[in-house]
């Protein structure tokens, strides 16, 4: 796609993003609910290609799938920052889909989309650091898991690809709200016992926004051959006043740290 042509197609998208979230936000009870269940739970489930007009998902499902057939790469590691929990999947990193796509950097700079999720959030939504703010995973073996983490930043969206239809299969999110990330002693197993804990199942087409800062979150591992493939979209608030937040985590499973000196 020329660039030309690339801009003429992002401009286009992001009238139709305009006039898609416009007709939601005019539902106000239907925000109120989603509000208040983001709050409550920290995190809403836009079900069945309901998040953008269908044609623009589908776009996006195809991007990540050229993509990952074009860039992936076989992470196993564990992290110590969240208690040496396993990841263990094929990922595409930040700098690729830069370089190779196009819907999906610009939904993610989309000022429409952006101003939605803020509403939702009750904030500013900024652009985090580049290596996080797009990413894509790919679970297929058995034993394949994003472990339980935390976000660097509070603002997640989980886009489902393609996902098991059915749960026993493995690939459920499962999540403790409002609980609290110390890198130094993550007490991963006190939350997990002391609380509740929320399971969802997606399939695709599905799309989450999730408050991924206080939300101790992990996917049940895949239980045999299969297929789960997600886009996972980052902000940060533009309220934070953090003047450098550590990427442990990020740094082991997609080498960035490496990537980094290497481009130095």
């Amino acid at each position: 796609m020329s660039e030309q042509t690339s801009s003429l197609v992002i401009e286009v998208m992001e009238q139709q993003l305009a006039k898609h979230f416009q007709s939601i936000l005019q539902d106000e009870n239907r925000m109120k609910q989603i509000r208040n269940e983001f709050r409550r739970d920290g995190y809403f489930n836009f079900k069945n290609f309901s998040f953008l007009p269908k044609r623009i998902l589908e776009n996006v499902h195809a991007e990540v799938h050229a993509l990952l057939d074009e860039y992936s790469v076989r992470r196993d590691v564990t992290v110590p920052s969240t208690g040496n929990t396993y990841r263990k999947m094929y990922n595409v990193n930040q700098p690729e889909i830069a370089e190779g796509g196009t819907f999906i950097p610009a939904l993610y700079q989309s000022e429409s989309l952006r101003n939605f999720l803020g509403n939702i959030a009750g904030d500013d939504l900024a652009s985090c650091w580049e290596q996080e703010q797009y990413l894509i995973t790919k679970l297929s073996h058995p034993g394949d898991t994003h472990g339980w983490h935390w976000g660097d930043y509070p603002y997640t969206m989980i886009w489902i690809i393609e996902a098991p239809e059915d749960p026993a299969i493995g690939g459920v999110l499962q999540c403790v709200p409002h609980s609290e990330w110390d890198k130094q002693n993550p007490q991963i197993w006190q939350y997990i016992l002391n609380n509740p804990i929320k399971s969802y199942h997606h399939l695709k087409g599905d799309v989450y926004f999730l408050k991924s800062d206080t939300t101790l979150h992990h996917v049940v591992p895949i239980q045999q051959e299969t297929t789960r493939i997600i886009l996972n979209t980052c902000w940060a608030s533009a309220h934070d006043r953090r003047t450098d937040v550590a990427h442990e985590s990020i740094e082991v499973i997609w080498d960035t740290k490496a990537r980094t000196t290497e481009e130095a």
